[in-house]
């Protein structure tokens, strides 16, 4: 009933100031001019460029940096859509819980109307909603921390509208689902998309939609900001020199004499040459030299430069040694051929599909050369054993180490009955092996090591074209508990996934030594 009488209210509204606001029609495609002349707002090339973004891109990805004013650059955009396009419909988000919702995005909305109050004069201002007519508004959708996948998708389905857009703030932090509805909403009409995110780890939706090209992407970098670049303060609470110089000597270090720069490197900015600062104790920095820095703390990739920081400090495995071990492979294909080298003898890894989503995946490993991986579906063992000795079987291999968890510890015995040299393992099992940092919890853990050890010291490491691999061996993370290194647990990996690491699995099983053939189990 009382949204009933809102929606008559503020059709009442409408017919009563002759229809949809037209009067902005000519900022259309001038979201700039309409921020600069109508708000009277001080932009940053960046915020131009993500609001051009928006205008031009179906969707767009904000990664940012701390202190740019990417949730301000985003109160305006939902105005300026808002204002300059009939019948637009704006939902925003955040991510839980709904305080940052109604404090960040509608906080700087809120701002804005306080500064404008003849500018929203026609409209209705409720909490989380801002109305010329049941048709066109701005509403706020907070997103339930409880319930079902299903329910979380059912709030943001079904909205359309001839000009729709949804603007998702710590996007990060959003569950797939609500995207997937959103999406799924944008199929006719004028529709956008923007999420706004600090880029925390190369994982998840928006990590995949960048690497898949299925946005837009934008940087919002501090040292792209006029406070850093200027060293005043022209747009206040804005991030400022005087906190990135501090960050610069206390998450970065100049290079070594002789030291090459790489991935994790950046190159110091002419107008911060000289620079200084002091510590949050008040101990003064000497002024900043030119030239190249490595970063030794990931915070700053992600809080001062938005970007996603080469490796976290806990990282198994480094982006850099991925991208690496990938350009070899693109090289020796180019040079030989995609044959894995003729004189070495491949070692098999084959995960077992747990579940009916999970996937059967075979991996071949000849030495530093990892052949394109396989999958299929189904977790019939009888099936699964009979697909892999026929793979085993086609190639030059020695042994086929195949996961024994659940189902699987029947398929390797099936194996060695069709005449392959195959060996379940128990991942669940005790490691063989100790690193550095002391032992491993079991050999789930010792396994995935060995493949980071792998391509941190193996300059003749191949990695295949496989974006799934590529995202599964940037995601799990490793800690030392009571003198034993664990790595991300498999479950935490699938919810982070949203799949099983099947590839990684597989790759990783290549690496086991111990055990017995013949359908024997290594315990």
């Amino acid at each position: 009933m009382k949204n009933q009488l809102l929606g008559q209210l503020l059709d009442s509204l409408d017919s009563l100031y002759g229809g949809e606001c037209v009067e902005f029609e000519i900022f259309r495609d001038d979201p700039v001019g309409f921020a600069e002349n109508v708000l009277k707002v001080i932009l940053t090339p960046d915020q131009k460029r993500l609001m051009l973004s928006v205008k031009d891109n179906p969707s767009t990805l904000a990664r940012s940096a701390n202190g740019p004013g990417k949730s301000f650059v985003a109160a305006i955009i939902a105005i300026w859509f808002f204002k300059c396009f009939p019948g637009a419909q704006v939902y925003l988000s955040c991510a839980p819980p709904q305080k940052n919702l109604e404090s960040i995005l509608f906080g700087e909305i809120g701002a804005i109307i306080e500064g404008h109050p003849a500018l929203f004069e026609r409209d209705q201002v409720l909490n989380l909603f801002i109305g010329r007519s049941a048709k066109c508004f701005i509403q706020g959708v907070s997103i339930p921390t409880t319930g079902t996948e299903a329910q979380r998708q059912a709030k943001f389905s079904g909205k359309h509208a001839p000009y729709l857009l949804f603007i998702f703030d710590e996007a990060d932090g959003i569950p797939p689902e609500v995207f997937t509805a959103a999406e799924s909403c944008m199929s006719g009409g004028h529709a956008r998309l923007l999420c706004l995110f600090n880029p925390r780890e190369e994982r998840g939706h928006l990590y995949q939609m960048e690497r898949d090209g299925r946005a837009n992407v934008v940087t919002l970098s501090a040292m792209d900001h006029p406070n850093v670049i200027n060293g005043t303060d022209d747009i206040p609470g804005a991030v400022n020199r005087e906190t990135v110089v501090r960050r610069v000597n206390e998450w970065t270090r100049p290079l070594a004499e002789g030291e090459k720069s790489d991935a994790t490197c950046f190159e110091l900015p002419d107008f911060l040459v000289d620079a200084v600062a002091r510590s949050q104790k008040g101990t003064p920095y000497p002024p900043l030299e030119a030239g190249a820095y490595k970063i030794i703390d990931p915070n700053f990739s992600v809080m001062v430069l938005g970007d996603y920081p080469s490796q976290a400090s806990n990282q198994l495995i480094s982006r850099e040694w991925i991208l690496a071990a990938r350009e070899r492979f693109d090289a020796y294909v180019r040079e030989k051929g995609d044959k894995p080298p003729a004189y070495s003898s491949g070692v098999m890894g084959v995960d077992v599909a747990e579940q009916g989503n999970d996937a059967n995946c075979c991996c071949f490993r000849y030495g530093g050369f990892v052949s394109p991986l396989m999958t299929w579906g189904g977790v019939d063992i009888t099936v699964t054993a009979n697909r892999a000795a026929e793979e085993y079987k086609k190639r030059n291999v020695s042994r086929a180490n195949v996961d024994a968890t659940g189902v699987g510890s029947g398929v390797a015995p099936l194996m060695s009955k069709a005449g392959c040299a195959a060996r379940a393992v128990k991942v669940a099992s005790s490691s063989t092996t100790v690193s550095d940092l002391g032992e491993f919890d079991r050999l789930r853990d010792q396994l995935y090591w060995e493949v980071r050890e792998w391509l941190r010291t193996d300059p003749g490491a191949m990695l295949p074209p496989d974006e799934d691999l590529t995202e599964e061996l940037a995601v799990p993370t490793y800690e030392v508990k009571k003198g034993k290194v664990c790595v991300m647990r498999k479950s935490t990996m699938k919810e982070l996934l949203r799949r099983s690491p099947d590839r990684l699995d597989a790759l990783a099983l290549t690496f086991h030594r111990g055990g017995l053939f013949s359908g024997c189990i290594f315990q």
